[in-house]
């Protein structure tokens, strides 16, 4: 296929596309062909950097989970946008520029103290990153280049 679903950074179009979605205030994103040589599954099955995008989202904010407001950051490579359900707050970072980017997380008014940190980048898939500590509600966090990454509070 001339646009095939592990290309990258041409994949991450994915995350930016959802991005925009949710931002626009979409309650859904339908991918409609699952195993395609351009799908979230390729040819042969295996779950491809397209689909592993779209798990940045899909994995972590759950039916039921409503879009909170999220300032963007001041560089325009890095998109944001948080989610809650519960006493859960989900914040995916979609980083496009070619170098890693901070940004200042700040969760004020919700009573989290740690945050999962969930990426996908050229070189990761879904990977645990970790935990992010926040003080008083904030973190500052550093996204891999071309990247998309998720914060669960846990």
């Amino acid at each position: 296929s001339a646009n095939p679903a592990n290309l990258w950074p041409l994949a991450l179009t994915v995350a930016t596309d959802i991005h925009e979605s949710m931002a626009a205030n979409f309650s859904a994103y339908v991918w409609w062909a699952i195993r395609r040589g351009y799908g979230l599954m390729t040819e042969d099955g295996v779950v491809s950097k397209r689909g592993y995008l779209m798990a940045q989202y899909s994995k972590f904010i759950r039916p039921g989970f409503v879009r909170v407001s999220a300032t963007p950051p001041s560089n325009p490579d890095v998109a944001v946008t948080a989610y809650k359900g519960g006493d859960q707050v989900v914040v995916v970072a979609v980083n496009r520029s070619t170098s890693p980017q901070a940004i200042n997380l700040d969760l004020f008014n919700s009573c989290a103290t740690e945050l999962s940190r969930i990426t996908t980048s050229a070189d990761k898939n879904l990977a645990d990153d970790g935990v992010v500590t926040l003080v008083d509600g904030r973190a500052e966090v550093t996204l891999d280049a071309e990247s998309a990454t998720t914060f669960v509070s846990r």
